[in-house]
């Protein structure tokens, strides 16, 4: 019977933009791969925003609250914008980042002239602290911690103005990649990472692109001895065809199979992160 091999923090990761080629942005640096999104919201016509309670600076909201358990982005927008009376709330950017401890990364506000920076504090495989930081131009930043549990999400929300749109900031620490297991040469190390050789450019869905949808999806792979994609399991997901588009996409992939030190080939599993990013600094294409 053969033995599958469980590589550890092992992140393949690509960035699709709609106007720009694929991109490396992952490592194999022990850290925690987060997933930030930048969700902005618009106070309902007629309701001012001095109506709708949000405390001075960061307001953080975790645990089992009704954000918290809506997992699907879309479910998030719905809930922010009925929790808030908010006449609309669109994803404004999602990110990826395999963060090191005490590792800053600014995530991009998109609005106003807000400044959002994150750093990771410390990490264990349950959870992971992290300080945000909120800055407007030519004022002191707002600092929040959080502690977030793995595979769990953490919000922050502030608002840029009296009249400017609401800003959320989820966090979202990935659970770790599980340990070598199976074979003592794999858990000393003696084994050989897979390499890419060819891929497949994931098609971005339509529904998600005129929705204004994009995301993470990671997948937890097995790569046979002949190099190819054997098995997919979604660990992460995205609405709206993201998913799909990826696991199909990855299935086409092929590897340069792992080797044990006696060159022997063995299938090993690994997750594969592919990042959807709609360049949203492009300018629209006018309707005829």
């Amino acid at each position: 019977m053969t033995t599958k091999m469980r590589l550890g923090l092992l992140t393949a990761t690509v960035v699709l933009m709609l106007t720009c080629p694929f991109a490396a942005i992952g490592g194999e640096k022990e850290g925690v791969l987060t997933v930030f999104r930048v969700l902005v919201g618009a106070p309902a016509v007629g309701v001012s925003p001095g109506s709708v309670l949000m405390v001075p600076g960061p307001l953080v909201m975790l645990g089992r609250s009704p954000e918290a358990e809506a997992q699907d982005v879309l479910d998030l927008m719905a809930k922010l914008k009925d929790g808030y009376r908010l006449g609309e709330v669109s994803l404004a950017a999602s990110v990826a980042r395999a963060m090191a401890s005490q590792e800053e990364v600014e995530v991009p506000a998109v609005t106003g002239d807000l400044a959002v920076r994150v750093t990771l504090l410390a990490f264990d495989e349950m959870k992971a602290t992290y300080t945000v930081s909120i800055a407007k131009h030519g004022e002191a930043p707002s600092e929040t911690a959080v502690v977030i549990g793995r595979g769990s999400r953490g919000i922050v929300g502030s608002r840029d103005g009296e009249a400017a749109p609401y800003v959320f900031l989820t966090l979202e620490p990935l659970k770790p990649v599980g340990p070598p297991a199976g074979k003592s040469e794999a858990a000393k190390g003696d084994i050989t990472t897979p390499k890419l050789i060819s891929k497949v450019t994931p098609v971005f869905p339509e529904q998600a692109r005129k929705a204004g949808i994009d995301g993470v999806v990671v997948l937890e792979c097995t790569i046979g001895t002949d190099g190819a994609v054997q098995e997919i399991r979604p660990v992460r997901s995205e609405p709206m065809g993201l998913t799909e588009a990826a696991g199909e996409a990855v299935r086409q992939w092929r590897y340069e199979p792992a080797h044990l030190a006696n060159g022997k080939a063995v299938p090993v599993v690994m997750t594969v992160t592919i990042s959807f990013r709609l360049d949203r600094s492009a300018p629209e294409i006018p309707k005829k």
